[in-house]
Formats: C-alpha cells, sequence, structure tokens
C-alpha cells in the first residue's frame, strides 16, 4: 500500500490479486471503503471526480472525533445520494474495533481498489438476488439499498451475465472502431441495457506480422498476460480485433481460463451466410495473416476459393494502407490504394472481398468498391453482441451458460463459435 498523509493507491498487482480472489470464492463487489481522518465523511470533489465504480456504494469512515463516523453513498445522475446503513452488532464496539486494527494493519482491504478497474460477479442461474457480502463476526453489516446496485445491470430483474472482454492496442485505433461497432449493434434504450465491456488494449504488444515472418519477437506471452487480466476483471469471454494475432491464438487459449470468440471463424461464416452465391473470395490482410493462411483454411472449410493481391499490389497499396492508417492517418490517400487492390482482385474474379486487417476497414467502405465487402471486425461485434446476449437469456432461464461441442456450427443467433467449438445452451 502506498501511504501519505491524504491519498493512497493500491499497487495494480495487488488489484489483480485480489479480483482473482473475488472471482474464485464467487464474491461480487458491493463497498467500497474509504476514510476521512480530519473531516465530515461525506464526499469530496476529488471522490466524485475518482468514483469509476458507480454500481459499488462508497462507505466513508470520518475519525476526526473520537466515536467515528460512517456514511454511504451512491452516485445519482453524476451526484452523491446517501444511503441508510443498518448494522447488526453494536455500532461502538465495532467502530473501536474496527479503527483499531486498521491502526494495527490487521484489517483486509478486500474492496479497496483503485479507479478503473471493475468486477462483476454474477448470481447463479434463478437466483433472484446477490449473495451478501464475505463477513467476519461481528462485522456483518446490511447496506439497505445494497440490491439497488444490481440496478444497471438487471434487464428484466436477473444480473446481467456476460462481460465482453476485448484484448486491443493492435492497433489502438482498430480497439475502439470493435467497441464502437459493439455498442451500434446492441439493441439498446439507455446506457444501462448496453453490454458490460473491459478493454486491455496493450500497443507494446510486438508486431505480429514481423514474428511470423522475419522471426521477430513472439507476441504469445503479452496476449497470455492481457488475456489473463481481462479474465480478472470479470470477462466471460474474450475478443481480439487483430486479425494476424489469431494465428497465435492456438499456443494462447491453454494459458487462458476465458474462450476467445474466433474472429477468424465470425468472417468467414459471414461470406458463406450474406454471400451465398460467391465461390471466391478477394482477402485484403497483412502479410502475416495471409502467410499464416488461417483466413484461406476456414474459408476452404466453408467451399471457398481464396484470391490475394500480387506481390506489387500487397506491397505497394494494402501494406502501405495499412502503415498509413496505424500511423493515424486514415484519408483518402489510404482509401484510395485499397480501392485499387479491390479492383484488382475483382478483375481476377473476386466475386465478395474480405476486409481482414482491422485498419482497412476504417479507411475502406463498401460504398469504395465494386463487389460486396465484409467487414471482419463488424461480424466480431456481431458474433460478440449475439454471444452475450444468448449467455444472459440462458442465465435467465437457467440453462447451462457455455457448452462446447468441437466442429459444431451453432444456428444463426443460437451461439457463436468459440475458439473452434460452439458456445450454446
Amino acid at each position: 500500500m502506498l501511504r501519505s498523509e491524504t491519498r493512497y493507491k493500491m499497487p495494480d498487482h495487488e488489484v489483480l490479486g485480489a479480483l482473482e480472489e473475488m472471482d474464485q470464492q464467487g464474491w461480487w463487489l458491493g463497498a467500497i471503503y474509504h476514510s476521512h481522518p480530519h473531516s465530515q465523511p461525506t464526499p469530496s470533489t476529488t471522490d466524485l471526480r475518482e468514483a469509476n465504480w458507480p454500481d459499488a456504494l462508497m462507505l466513508i469512515v470520518s475519525l476526526r472525533n473520537e466515536q467515528p463516523d460512517a456514511r454511504a453513498w451512491r452516485i445519482v445522475d453524476d451526484a452523491f445520494q446517501q444511503v441508510a446503513i443498518e448494522l447488526t452488532s453494536e455500532r461502538g464496539r465495532w467502530f473501536s474495533d474496527l479503527r483499531e486494527r486498521m491502526r494495527s494493519g490487521g484489517v483486509r482491504r478486500e474492496s479497496a481498489q483503485p479507479a478503473g478497474r471493475q468486477i462483476w460477479r454474477p448470481v447463479a442461474p434463478g437466483q433472484g438476488q446477490p449473495q451478501p457480502l464475505p463477513t467476519r463476526g461481528s462485522e456483518q453489516m446490511t447496506l439497505a439499498s445494497q440490491a439497488a446496485t444490481l440496478g444497471a445491470h438487471a434487464a428484466d430483474g436477473a444480473a446481467r451475465r456476460a462481460v465482453i472482454g476485448i484484448l486491443g492496442g493492435m492497433g489502438p485505433l482498430a480497439t475502439a472502431d470493435l467497441y464502437t461497432k459493439i455498442i451500434q449493434r446492441t439493441a439498446a434504450g439507455s446506457d444501462q441495457e448496453h453490454i458490460p465491456v473491459v478493454i486491455h488494449a496493450d500497443p507494446r504488444v510486438p508486431d505480429r506480422t514481423a514474428a511470423l515472418l522475419r522471426g521477430g519477437e513472439d507476441p504469445t506471452p503479452w496476449l497470455v498476460h492481457g488475456a489473463q487480466a481481462l479474465a480478472a476483471q470479470g470477462a466471460t469471454f474474450i475478443v481480439m480485433p487483430c486479425n494476424t494475432a489469431h494465428a497465435f491464438l492456438p499456443r494462447v487459449q491453454p494459458d487462458v481460463e476465458r474462450p476467445f470468440l474466433s474472429m477468424i471463424d465470425a468472417a468467414a461464416d459471414a461470406v458463406a451466410r450474406d454471400v451465398p452465391g460467391a465461390r471466391v473470395v478477394g482477402l485484403l490482410a497483412t502479410n502475416g495473416t495471409i502467410a499464416s493462411d488461417i483466413y484461406q483454411r476456414a474459408l476452404r472449410q466453408r467451399g471457398l476459393e481464396t484470391i490475394v493481391p500480387d506481390d506489387e499490389s500487397q506491397a505497394e497499396r494494402v501494406m502501405a494502407a495499412i502503415a498509413t492508417v496505424k500511423a493515424g492517418q486514415y484519408g483518402r490517400e489510404a482509401t484510395a490504394l485499397l480501392v485499387e487492390a479491390a479492383d484488382g482482385l475483382v478483375a481476377r474474379g473476386a466475386q465478395v472481398l474480405l476486409a481482414a486487417c482491422t485498419e482497412i476497414p476504417l479507411v475502406l467502405r463498401a460504398r469504395d468498391v465494386s463487389a460486396p465487402l465484409i467487414d471482419a471486425t463488424d461480424e466480431l461485434a456481431r458474433a460478440a453482441v449475439e454471444t452475450a446476449q444468448h449467455l444472459d437469456d440462458a442465465a435467465r432461464a437457467g440453462a447451462p451458460a457455455w457448452e462446447t461441442t468441437q466442429f459444431s456450427v451453432p444456428a444463426s443467433g443460437a451461439g457463436q463459435r468459440v475458439n473452434g467449438s460452439a458456445a450454446r445452451s
């Protein structure tokens, strides 16, 4: 614990450890405690500014007087609203014991977590209320409005189950694009009806194409670390908005307890579903994705042939455009380069185009090309939304959350391919 007279911050590794323990124990975050040593137990402007856990109550204890004073607060319309506290033991003895153990370092701060991270532990299927906070003897405390903290997660009285984890940063714009498309594909009438999402965006992940083609640094440990962080933050499943990184997924998945949805399968399924008469697919992707053969295999399994740009077009148009977008320049120049590459594929017989690099849909639209264009990022967003909704429905119905069947393709709307398996109830 880092300490000063007025501020503290819990180290990140301790946060991840606490979140992992909460997840293993089946606990959910009900309240976050902090003290005001020299002031009233009312939220300060700093408290409001740094209150990034809106679904957890803020419990403030003032120690300015001999008799401690505790108050609980929740955020309503960007302002704090006080919540009644009911104690199950003598108030004075409980706080005296608490203060003494605080001074001696004996208090276990399971809910003292820094801003910016949150875990949501859903209730078991069919269970209408959250499990109580873990307690120790006379310290048990009931927060009168405990159930109210679930309101933002309840669509029809049942706690939302699914949390999408986005393993991003490859690159940052592509990560933002996927999240935007998840929002756009969600039928929601308010903030609370959207799907919870946690994002781990680390642009330091080594270049995937360089690792595949030129012996560059292996990104696998970085991908495993990011995915494990998402699992610790409560992700139910993980999506990765980087096509090339999927070549490393067979080495990543065994070390991650949450399943990945396959961007490759989602996009290949969309080609077969949305352009049923097409037999030849023009693939617009990085050198690494093309060399890995991940899309060619997926499309062959669906009876589709794949063609790719010739070497000159791949280097001077596709890769040049991707590099331009990664540099933050996504204007007409990048679009023109990709249009030229796409026109070349259509001239060679492509009946549908597949934008299989997450930078490409940022500058190339269906209106720009003469053949149907499938956006792999949008198809991953579709798969993520449908899977989250399916898991929520299954939880409300008391059905099994995940049942994986190798090589089984679920019916439309019944589940999504999960790293070579099908998620269904």
